[in-house]
């Protein structure tokens, strides 16, 4: 196959030769043309002027019969050959240095010439030679019908035409073989770019995503190619770290659980426990299993919506109703704790469209995780209500906050707080508000988060209104 360089100076040189092949052919065309309209324009001028003579030596000239202003090129080319023929196709007269060669004389044709018609023709003798010839037709005083007929050899002009192609064929082919050298360069230097993008991907790999494309001094289509092409190696390497993190986050994650399951498991296997102890081991098993079933749900969540296999059910959805149901069922698990949960209501009600479960997923993983960093005492506000067209959520908390640097990170995946805001206490993986994160973007909405250490932490999620406005057209015919 091919390579790009030379597909390039293939098309450029094909183009270059269509173009030679087309101005060549135009020049040799005009010019043959050009000669053949200045010899005409000669050859009638001097009939015309024979035709002026004769009538006035017959006394049949007039004031009006003057000889028209001839030019210098008319003047300049003389006719080679000047002949007076009767009706009957026999030459009268003939003068010039072409009277020996025999120039045929064809009656039918001169009699489909017309009173002042000029007819022109070109002859072609044994030779080899061509003549050009004007033909008039003229009527003597008498009524008598005569011809006079001029003619001019075309030798000159066949040899301007000869000449002008060997030029031609020489000066083409060279062109063309300058042009595809230079085609070649153009390509060359067009294509060293995209060179050096191609040796800088082949050193790029999934454990070395450093690399990156040198930018040439003008941003022109190369360098705007090789800037997208940073952007998106960039974009790769933070895809891959994340990824690496991911896995790493996940394997301990779900290693930890395992270790305690097989710890505990050794260990009453290791003498005969008795069935309350045998119990025991059973229901921490349990308790590892649910935690490790939730961790598998939440990845598999993500996992499917970063794929896009997650179809979202929409439909009209009354937030406002689905806050005071989710609230009144997280209010028995407040109160165990010894937290207060307040459920603020809007005004009206809120309609958005949405899907019913994942909404409530949002809510019941943002609440979740107000209560489990907001300790005994605390308050949780759950608080709705609309700005513009979109319907604003909000869950504040009186925990312990959240730090300044760790506010860009809360949606990261297995992203837990610092140090001085971590509680051991507290049990999770880290997706919860990864999984919210998601289903906001779904929503087309907004999520975000303020916070201050030791007085709490505040989320709110901004997502479009229903637009229950009436369709202009469904409206046109209703009426």
């Amino acid at each position: 196959m091919l390579s790009l360089r030379t597909r390039l100076t293939i098309y450029y040189l094909a183009i270059l030769s269509a173009v030679l092949i087309f101005f060549g052919f135009a020049i040799h065309t005009y010019l043959s043309r050009s000669l053949l309209s200045i010899i005409d324009g000669a050859l009638v001028y001097q009939v015309k002027e024979i035709e002026r003579q004769m009538m006035s030596s017959l006394g049949d000239f007039t004031s009006d019969d003057h000889p028209e202003e001839a030019h210098s090129d008319q003047l300049m080319i003389a006719a080679q050959v000047v002949q007076i023929i009767d009706s009957e196709g026999r030459i009268r007269d003939e003068t010039g240095a072409l009277q020996n060669h025999h120039l045929p004389v064809d009656p039918a044709v001169l009699s489909q010439i017309k009173d002042g018609d000029l007819r022109p023709d070109t002859i072609k003798l044994s030779s080899g030679e061509q003549i050009r010839l004007i033909t008039k037709r003229a009527v003597e005083p008498d009524g008598d019908v005569f011809f006079i007929r001029a003619g001019q050899s075309l030798k000159p002009l066949q040899e301007a035409r000869r000449r002008l192609t060997l030029l031609l064929l020489v000066a083409v082919p060279i062109a063309l073989l300058l042009g595809s050298y230079g085609g070649l360069l153009l390509a060359n230097q067009a294509l060293r770019p995209v060179d050096r993008i191609t040796n800088t991907a082949a050193q790029i790999s999934a454990s070395d995503l450093a690399q990156r494309v040198p930018l040439p001094e003008k941003m022109d289509e190369i360098g705007r190619l090789a800037k997208t092409f940073n952007h998106m190696i960039a974009r790769l390497q933070a895809a891959f770290e994340r990824q690496r993190q991911f896995t790493s986050d996940a394997s301990h994650e779900l290693r930890t659980p395992l270790a305690v399951m097989r710890g505990e498991i050794e260990v009453s296997l290791r003498r005969t426990r008795s069935p309350q102890e045998y119990e025991r081991v059973l229901q921490s098993n349990l308790e590892e299993i649910h935690r490790l079933s939730r961790l598998v749900e939440d990845l598999l969540t993500l996992a499917r919506g970063d794929s896009g296999q997650v179809t979202l059910q929409l439909e009209p959805v009354v937030l406002d109703h689905l806050c005071r149901q989710t609230a009144k069922q997280l209010l028995p698990l407040a109160e165990g704790r010894g937290q207060t949960l307040l459920w603020t209501p809007p005004e009206g009600h809120v309609l958005v469209n949405g899907d019913p479960q994942r909404l409530k997923q949002l809510l019941l993983n943002l609440l979740d995780n107000a209560m489990k960093y907001t300790p005994q005492g605390g308050r949780i506000t759950l608080g709705l209500g609309t700005e513009g067209k979109e319907a604003v959520l909000t869950v504040a908390d009186t925990g312990r906050g959240i730090a300044t640097e760790d506010l860009p990170h809360i949606f990261e995946r297995f992203f837990r707080h610092s140090r001085s805001t971590s509680d051991r206490s507290v049990i999770g993986f880290g997706l919860g508000l990864s999984i919210v994160k998601w289903i906001v973007d779904s929503h087309g909405g907004k999520i975000g988060a303020q916070s201050k250490v030791g007085e709490g932490t505040t989320f709110t999620v901004r997502l479009p209104l229903l637009d229950l406005s009436p369709d202009p057209e469904t409206q046109a015919d209703a009426q």
